[in-house]
């Protein structure tokens, strides 16, 4: 509930921030363009910091679970918490493939000088490979 008004917020400081413009803000190109650039700029930095979270969690977590199996925990302890590191692999694994195909997605559009609604498509189409990346490799590791 916290991250909907900490977002809600968010949205409505960016909004305020061009309330002493008469334009609209779907209709003034540079204003929205502005616009989509602040979204992006808050999305990448929850992303980053939630990747940099999961993978410092998932560290500590290991090191807590070698310490619990060096002191001679009963067997169904240690095997039910060895069964929840197998989500925070994969999760760690699916923001990294997110990461990647968005960076990839920026790279091109700066290489291109792409803008508006096709730096968006370049941006979805990078991060629907990434995403097909975690699956494949998700398959393989299943296997």
């Amino acid at each position: 509930m916290k991250k909907i008004y900490i977002t809600l917020l968010l949205f409505s400081a960016a909004l305020g921030a061009h309330a002493q413009s008469n334009t609209n803000l779907m209709s003034d190109k540079a204003t929205f363009e502005e616009f989509v650039r602040d979204i992006v700029i808050l999305l990448m930095i929850f992303m980053v910091t939630s990747f940099v979270l999961s993978i410092i969690r998932l560290i500590l977590d290991n090191g807590l679970k070698k310490k619990i199996v060096e002191m001679g925990t009963p067997e169904t302890v240690v095997s039910q918490l060895m069964a929840t590191g197998k989500n925070e692999v994969r999760n760690s694994l699916k923001w990294f493939c997110a990461l990647c195909g968005i960076a990839v997605g920026l790279g091109i559009i700066g290489c291109y000088h792409l803008s508006d609604i096709y730096a968006l498509m370049v941006i979805a189409f990078c991060l629907a490979i990434g995403f097909l990346g975690h699956f494949l490799l998700a398959s393989r590791l299943n296997k």
